[in-house]
């Protein structure tokens, strides 16, 4: 797969046609991967390159990293992906101009596919009807895919709902996978280790959707290696420690991770964080915890 601009972007295309998944795909959940999987179907089909764009909306809190959605696409079969960082410029291209400026002359198109809301142009103005009026002219087939309901449309503004009150298997329902956050393992306070459970703190990505506070059941990615984890996401009130962690027990691990980038992927929330009156009744919570891994 080939990630590019668009100085690469003609040389890559100039003899090939292609066809388009369109959305910003910040989730790449259920309905986003129905909408590229059709699209990486028909290029299959007819000779075409299976494009699709990105649009990086900087303001957004992000589901998943670029690195994260660039290898899911890439094992989806997309051969080039383009992503648009939602500058000014980018912003304010009328939905006319879009059409012929980027579908026509810098994708290529010779077929797009998009779901049923989706929206473009300067202040959302064009819709799937003047996308499709308007993509008639430049000889570009349109494709409109139904929206995918669960409780009604599977979107990413529900989706960082479930995430920020910690309703994780919901968030694997409507995403086909568990949500994770990736970050370096950096220095705690050592308190994990006092107690006998150890734990991998991980810096906190500043733009990513944090779960509700609590304890959670989890799986815990070092390179190819799978771990099952308990991790702890909020304050260490029976610590009187009240800055917001992301701390993982991870069984069966022993070693130093200090330095590496791990990632946790959240099954499923376990309970509310509580103050405990003395460590040891801490520690049989989580013994208790560990039972459920």
């Amino acid at each position: 797969m080939i990630t590019t601009n668009s100085a690469e972007l003609n040389n890559i295309l100039k003899d090939k046609k292609t066809a388009v998944a369109l959305g910003s795909f910040d989730a790449l959940h259920k309905g986003h991967i129905y909408v590229i999987g059709k699209a990486v179907e028909y290029a299959k089909g007819n000779n075409l390159t299976a494009l699709v764009q990105l649009v990086e909306i900087p303001s957004r809190l992000r589901i998943n990293t670029l690195e994260t959605r660039l290898k899911i696409l890439e094992e989806m079969g997309v051969e080039v992906v383009v992503v648009e960082q939602f500058t000014e410029n980018f912003r304010s291209v009328n939905y006319r101009n879009f059409i012929c400026e980027f579908l026509s002359e810098k994708y290529n198109a010779a077929a797009v596919f998009c779901g049923d809301n989706y929206r473009f142009g300067y202040m959302a103005e064009g819709d799937t009807d003047k996308l499709a009026e308007g993509c008639s002219r430049c000889g570009i087939e349109v494709n409109v895919i139904p929206c995918i309901e669960i409780e009604g449309v599977v979107s990413s503004t529900i989706i960082r709902e479930f995430i920020k009150n910690g309703e994780m298997e919901k968030v694997s329902e409507y995403m086909t996978r568990p949500y994770s956050v990736s970050g370096e393992v950096v220095h705690g306070r050592g308190l994990g280790k006092t107690l006998g459970f150890p734990t991998a703190n991980i810096s906190i990505p500043p733009d990513a959707v944090i779960p509700k506070d609590g304890v959670y059941v989890t799986k815990v990615r070092l390179g190819e290696r799978v771990f099952d984890g308990i991790t702890n996401v909020g304050a260490k009130p029976t610590f009187g420690v009240d800055e917001l962690n992301i701390e993982t027990y991870i069984k069966g691990f022993d070693g130093d991770l200090y330095g590496k980038t791990v990632t946790v992927e959240f099954i499923k929330r376990l309970r509310d964080i509580k103050k405990f009156e003395s460590l040891n009744e801490l520690k049989k919570q989580l013994e208790k915890d560990k039972t459920e891994i």
